[in-house]
């Protein structure tokens, strides 16, 4: 729990405390009367802001155990207000705690109802506090807190049953399994010579008291717990041992309450309420009595300290943002000087290593000029690959035929099948639009049929077949046959002899003309 005051009405006195760093700070106790509550509203006028947080011992205390059906959300919810409202109509100060679920078919859920039946005690001292505006986290009953030590003493026990000397009387509170199930107080004079024979009386009566409700059969083992801030109980441990056979007694004197709870021995005298107290700080019960309209004040503090601390988080991720960013802005700048001065030291390298340069024949913008004209030269270039490619695809499938030379050239007129003989341009266009004229690649294949033994027609046939499958390449535009190896044009006379055929020389050569697209 943070920094905040606590508070525990009694019948006679009224204990208030600084719950600070984690332990009580100062303890202060005012009489419970008209001359003790102004004595108070000036103690909280200087108290500052802090969240109170209150206990109720008084005998004005009921609590009941019922079982009602099992449900959930806003069923559950109707249910237990009805419940509430039926129990106690006359007193604004209740709650209702699920403690588990039954153990038979039904699963039953099982509540712990409480209140403080008469709220006149607690009022004008909850109502000093809401005047002075300081925020009412809640209101509890004192028993409450008692589950709290009984865990952080570590007790195995299941059935236990505490004992406590307050200011006007004795409270009895009885757990099961950890969970208050009920509390009684007993007016009782401490400095009556027979207050012992009473407390060991009054533990007697609340063994038949819980067996009356079915809590605690007789037959039961139990734990009673003396808590002995003021060392005065050893005969009550001694009376209990020897007379109840079913009973197992623990004494905890002060010595073992301030090294086990953590209470400082001189706050654990302070008040006869500062042990309670101090298990608020502590932890907070679960069972608060208080009403919305008392915490209201509590709930709208608790609202702001949230703003307040989601503006402190987005303040400081922007901070840590723009750090960042000045971060990177003073990396970036630094890695500017960084490159401006290699960039300075290159420069200067380069101008020492250019003094020892020989004379250049002309000017840098020559050179470059020159530079850059032969590369447009070099991307106009055109080599005969790709036409031997052709060429060397389409001679694989007709290996009768035989290639003695290739010729090439790359523009706007096609190469010449014989020396001094023109041929018309690429794309038969006039004389004046040469210059506008795209080039071409075109090539001679001069080859002839082998092996040939005077079969003109299929040595023809031969030829026109490869110059057929080499016009149906998708790179060539034109494949013209230029010579065969017989003229079979019939615009010519027939001359010549026998002598003088062909075959007796063994040849049948042929000339074409390849143009590519």
């Amino acid at each position: 729990m943070a920094d905040n005051l606590l508070v525990c009405v009694s019948a006679r006195l009224v204990s208030a405390a600084r719950w600070h760093n984690g332990a009580l700070d100062a303890c202060s106790v005012f009489p419970n009367n008209e001359d003790g509550l102004s004595a108070f509203g000036v103690y909280l006028e200087s108290a500052g802001k802090p969240s109170v947080h209150m206990l109720a011992n008084v005998v004005e205390e009921d609590y009941r155990l019922e079982s009602l059906p099992h449900s959930f959300g806003s069923e559950r919810a109707e249910m237990v207000n009805r419940k509430l409202k039926q129990f106690y109509r006359n007193t604004p100060y209740f709650s209702a705690r699920l403690q588990g679920r039954d153990d038979d078919k039904r699963r039953d859920d099982r509540y712990l109802f409480c209140a403080i039946t008469n709220p006149d005690p607690v009022s004008e001292w909850l109502q000093a506090i809401i005047n002075r505006g300081l925020p009412v986290a809640g209101l509890y009953l004192l028993p409450t807190v008692i589950p709290g030590m009984v865990s952080r003493l570590q007790i195995k026990h299941d059935k236990v049953l505490t004992i406590s000397i307050e200011d006007s009387g004795v409270r009895l509170t009885f757990l099961r399994e950890q969970k208050l199930r009920i509390s009684r107080f007993a007016h009782i004079d401490s400095s009556d010579a027979q207050a012992i024979k009473s407390y060991a009386d009054e533990i007697t009566n609340t063994r038949l008291y819980l067996h009356a409700l079915r809590i605690l059969t007789l037959d039961e083992s139990l734990l009673v717990l003396i808590v002995d801030r003021n060392d005065t109980l050893a005969a009550l441990e001694q009376t209990i041992t020897r007379d109840s056979p079913y009973i197992e007694c623990w004494r905890l004197a002060r010595r073992e309450i301030v090294s086990q709870l953590g209470i400082s021995e001189k706050m654990l005298g302070s008040s006869s309420d500062a042990l309670a107290l101090h298990l608020l700080g502590l932890q907070a019960p679960q069972d608060n009595l208080a009403p919305a309209h008392v915490t209201l004040g509590y709930r709208q503090h608790q609202a702001r300290r949230g703003i307040y601390a989601l503006t402190g988080v987005l303040a400081l991720s922007a901070a840590a943002w723009c750090g960042v960013n000045l971060y990177q802005i003073w990396d970036s700048k630094s890695e500017t000087q960084i490159a401006a001065r290699q960039t300075a030291q290159l420069q200067s390298q380069y101008l020492e290593a250019t003094r020892q340069f020989p004379a250049a024949p002309t000017t840098a913008d020559n050179l470059q000029h020159a530079v850059e004209v032969s590369q447009k030269i070099g991307a106009t270039l055109r080599s005969p690959e790709s036409m031997l490619n052709i060429i060397s695809e389409v001679a694989e499938l007709s290996p009768t035929i035989t290639l003695k030379s290739v010729g090439w050239k790359y523009d706007s007129t096609r190469i010449e099948a014989d020396a001094g003989k023109s041929y018309k341009r690429l794309d038969e266009r006039p004389a004046p639009e040469i210059a506008s004229i795209a080039r071409r690649q075109s090539g001679l294949i001069e080859g002839e049929v082998r092996p040939f033994r005077g079969d003109y027609r299929g040595a023809i046939e031969t030829i026109n077949r490869f110059a057929e499958v080499l016009a149906k390449h998708p790179a060539v535009a034109e494949v013209n046959v230029v010579k065969l190896p017989l003229n079979i044009s019939s615009n010519l006379a027939l001359t010549g002899n026998t002598t003088d055929s062909a075959d007796q020389s063994g040849k049948a050569e042929f000339k074409m003309l390849l143009v590519l697209k």
